[in-house]
């Protein structure tokens, strides 16, 4: 801070107490305030606890219950974007195969607009599928944290907690890859230190039916990816992505 700053403030604070100090002094006494509420033993007295609900949304997401309900929807829109695919497929194919002297006939122009065409209805597809499972994939986050929420607020009345705060509490997975990340792993944990309270995650997580998560190091079924909040994209069955979205241009005029 410079110099004339700290002079300033400096000078402010002076000038603030003296004022406070004249006022007590030399003005008629006002009526007594009311004591602070809540009080320090108050809040000392008070039972808190934490609750990782990050975690428990993850962990939720993954129960069969959602992740069917996601996969179900997945597969409705892959099949109706896949079926324009291979009828684009089959235009492109169509005109690969046509001789070169005919790339101006009408027939292969033709040809060539019912491709365009289909490619076109390819790429809205795609674009309806993609929102369509984002909106899903909203409500499923949603759903989920109400269901965490009311089962906090029950959990903590049954123990007799009075507080109860949204808080990762350990640091061994704190990811140092990327300052995004980074500021978010610091935004998940508003509780840095308390002495007295509890980590009632795994209380909540068993509430909510969630099964205890499986050591990865035994009896693993293929690899894992990232913190297994979400698995990696499958082209196969992701309709949001398309090796194929881009295909050689056809041999054909009018492009």
């Amino acid at each position: 801070m410079h110099r004339n700053t700290m002079l300033v403030l400096a000078a402010g604070l002076t000038g603030a107490i003296s004022t406070a100090v004249a006022s007590h002094f030399f003005m008629t006494p006002a009526v007594a305030s009311p004591p602070m509420s809540p009080s320090a033993s108050v809040l000392t007295e008070a039972r808190t606890a934490t609750v990782d609900v990050l975690y428990l949304l993850e962990r939720m997401l993954d129960t069969e219950s959602y992740a069917t309900e996601l996969a179900s929807e997945t597969r409705v829109w892959n099949d109706q974007v896949q079926t324009i695919a291979n009828e684009r497929d089959g235009f492109l194919a169509a005109l690969q195969q046509l001789d070169p002297s005919e790339a101006e006939s009408p027939a292969a122009q033709s040809l060539y607009a019912q491709y365009q065409s289909a490619q076109q209805r390819f790429n809205q597809a795609r674009q309806q599928a993609s929102a369509a499972i984002d909106t899903l994939a909203a409500s499923q986050l949603s759903r989920a944290y109400k269901d965490i929420h009311a089962t906090v607020q029950r959990v903590a009345t049954e123990q007799g907690y009075d507080r109860v705060f949204s808080s990762r509490m350990t640091v061994d997975t704190l990811d140092a890859d990327n300052t995004n990340v980074v500021v978010q792993e610091v935004l998940l944990r508003p509780v840095l230190f308390s002495s007295t309270g509890a980590d009632l995650t795994p209380i909540v997580r068993e509430a909510l039916g969630i099964p205890e998560e499986a050591d990865p190091g035994v009896d693993a079924e293929g690899p894992v990816s990232g913190d297994g909040a979400q698995p990696a994209t499958d082209p196969t069955t992701d309709p949001t992505t398309d090796p194929a979205a881009d295909p050689a241009t056809p041999p054909a005029g009018g492009g």
